[in-house]
């Protein structure tokens, strides 16, 4: 089999933006084909063809990605070039209607009285018990609108954590944005003119409200504005994406597909094809003439009352390490990606499942917990864990670096204060460093680091130092980060460490959402309804564990969205992230069902499957 089986799709796409031929486009490229290679090469194409005109006219290409690691790829495949704006959804709208205050307040207002009206209909139908609920709820809308009558400027920051009273939050930014381009002629000429080329990767993804709105872009200015859509129907995996892009996409447009797979090995591919081709008729996938043989299996654990999670998972490296003859798959000193279906259950493997539960019950933080992005933890994360680790390694000069630039110790000190201060800074990081932090709580480590003066605490830091755990919070703005932040602090600071090492990708925890376009030579998929408790996705359903709900029939019969249907293409997503091997680690009630309906559906064979009692 030739590995050149998609070489003529650069040159289709190329074609797409030439002068004289331009055409909006959507590429469908599976997984491990080639789509980030191929936005690259188009890129690289625009720029020779246009970089020197736009860039005169002040012109430019925008291409939206995903994620923020998305933009910093595609950024470091084409090094410093201001001719393109690569940026992430949000970025990129924000960008756009920032200049259009008056109406963005105007949509934001309008949102919310439909919010507000939306509330008082559950006032009417709600119980007793549930009633004081939605009237909390209808006091703080109302008082949202009431602060936003008056706010002359909103701002937005999306990466960070828009806790000002007139800063929008992540929804309502992408929400205005669609409406706004949808509704304003003049915005969507000002896109045409401003991005004559606008490319969004992952578009089964994006927000279905955007799509349309760039599809209203495309069909009024067509002549002067080209979109190009990258996705891959079989990968949507969040439930606000267009469900059916492939029938909005006009027949004007250029569909060119890519068929070859040049990630997985072949065994991989089959497995994938098999699944794939029960979500789109674009499934079926080639493999490289010189992709390796590949290894699939799927293990079917017996669910007991009780069991050692940890155990187990580390005997079915044992079996892989057996089954493939690749050390890598070795228990002890392997390299394995091990996804779950949610971050607790990641959580729970690793060890800060208690600070978890609290965190992310936090209002404020609910959008950028596992982003990394809660200001209120970087006294942890930038400050006193690097420092701790400094001064254990024996790097007393960037611990003196990291002391300058933060610490209030060390400001605009006179030369005899500042000296002071520094033998009183080298007691006190000498006291630090000798810190287990498996046993120090997060309480005893802030009072240290606090009452030496150390780093600066933020304010909800301080005032849950001055709580105790049975105090009540009533008349603190934020209760519910305050809460969460008392009932942690007698927790071991380690759990904050572990919590950012994984937030960070420094585990080999990930979730099955969260890994969409990356690769790993080893993969042990852990499935676990009984853990997960996920309403989304349902594995048992797939598998035949356990019987379909009488809304997941009827959608199923009137052609509409499934949890089968979001879970095959999830399943899809996460066995297409190996390369070379790949172990299923599913807890069930019923093995034997769940084994029987993994061979009817061809999936896996008898060989390929082991029954864990």
């Amino acid at each position: 089999m030739e590995n050149n089986t998609d070489i003529n799709i650069d040159d289709a796409l190329e074609k797409c933006v030439s002068d004289g031929s331009r055409k909006s486009f959507f590429l469908f490229a599976g997984a491990g084909s080639g789509k980030t290679h191929s936005l690259v090469m188009l890129l690289k194409k625009i720029n020779e063809k246009w970089g020197n005109k736009f860039s005169h006219e002040r012109r430019h290409v925008a291409v939206i990605t995903y994620t923020n690691a998305a933009t910093e790829e595609i950024i470091s495949r084409l090094g410093d070039n201001s001719l393109f704006c690569v940026s992430t959804i949000h970025s990129f709208v924000w960008e756009v209607i920032k200049p259009f205050q008056v109406d963005i307040k105007k949509y934001y207002i309008e949102f919310k009285e439909d919010e507000k009206r939306e509330i008082q209909r559950k006032i009417e139908r709600a119980r007793n018990s549930t009633r004081q609920k939605y009237t909390n709820d209808l006091v703080k809308i109302e008082t949202r609108i009431s602060k936003a009558k008056i706010i002359s400027k909103f701002i937005y920051n999306p990466d960070g954590n828009n806790y000002e009273h007139n800063a929008l939050n992540h929804t309502d930014v992408i929400k205005i944005a669609a409406k706004m381009i949808s509704e304003k002629q003049l915005l969507q000429q000002i896109i045409a003119q401003q991005y004559p080329f606008l490319l969004i990767d992952e578009s089964q993804d994006t927000k279905k409200d955007l799509v349309n709105a760039f599809l209203k872009v495309e069909h009024n200015y067509g002549d002067i504005f080209t979109l190009g859509f990258f996705g891959d129907q079989k990968q949507r995996i969040y439930t606000d994406g267009e469900e059916n892009i492939v029938d909005i996409i006009p027949n004007t447009w250029a569909k060119p597909i890519k068929r070859m797979n040049y990630r997985c090995d072949k065994r991989i591919i089959k497995l994938a094809n098999k699944i794939g081709c029960c979500v789109d008729e674009y499934a079926e996938q080639t493999y490289r003439s010189d992709a390796g043989d590949g290894f699939v299996h799927l293990f079917l654990v017996q669910n007991i009352e009780q069991m050692d999670k940890a155990e187990i998972e580390a005997s079915v490296k044992s079996l892989m390490n057996d089954i493939t003859k690749d050390n890598g798959w070795n228990p002890k000193n392997g390299n394995v990606k091990m996804l779950v279906l949610e971050h607790m259950m990641a959580a729970r493997r690793l060890g800060f499942a208690d600070f978890l539960e609290q965190m992310r019950n936090v209002t404020k933080y609910s959008q950028i917990l596992y982003q990394g992005l809660v200001n209120d933890m970087d006294v942890f994360t930038k400050r006193i864990f690097p420092l701790i680790k400094y001064m254990k390694d024996g790097n007393s000069q960037l611990a003196l670096n990291l002391l300058k630039d933060y610490s209030p110790m060390l400001q605009k000190l006179p030369k005899q204060a500042a000296y002071e201060a520094l033998t009183r800074c080298k007691r006190v990081t000498e006291e630090l460093s000798k810190i287990d932090l498996t046993t120090q709580s997060i309480k005893d480590l802030l009072i240290l680091v606090d009452e030496n003066r150390l780093f600066k605490l933020p304010d909800v830091l301080v005032e849950a130092l001055s709580i105790s755990s049975d105090s009540t919070t009533e008349g603190v703005e934020d209760k519910s980060a305050l809460s969460a932040w008392i009932n942690v602090m007698d927790l071991p600071a380690l759990q904050i460490q572990l919590f950012d090492d994984y937030i960070s990708g420094r585990t080999i925890f990930d979730t099955h959402q969260g890994v969409k376009g990356l690769e790993f030579p080893r993969v042990q998929v852990i499935i676990d309804e009984n853990e997960s408790n996920s309403f989304l996705f349902n594995y048992d359903k797939l598998l035949g564990v356990r019987p379909l709900s009488e809304t997941d029939s009827r959608n199923i019969n009137e052609g509409k969205e499934s949890t089968i249907d979001r879970t095959m293409r999830l399943f899809y997503v996460v066995c297409t992230r190996a390369i070379h091997s790949l172990a299923i680690t599913m807890y069930t009630d019923e093995p034997e069902r769940a084994k029987a309906t993994a061979i009817a559906k061809e999936w896996f064979n008898e060989n390929e499957i082991t029954i864990i009692n």
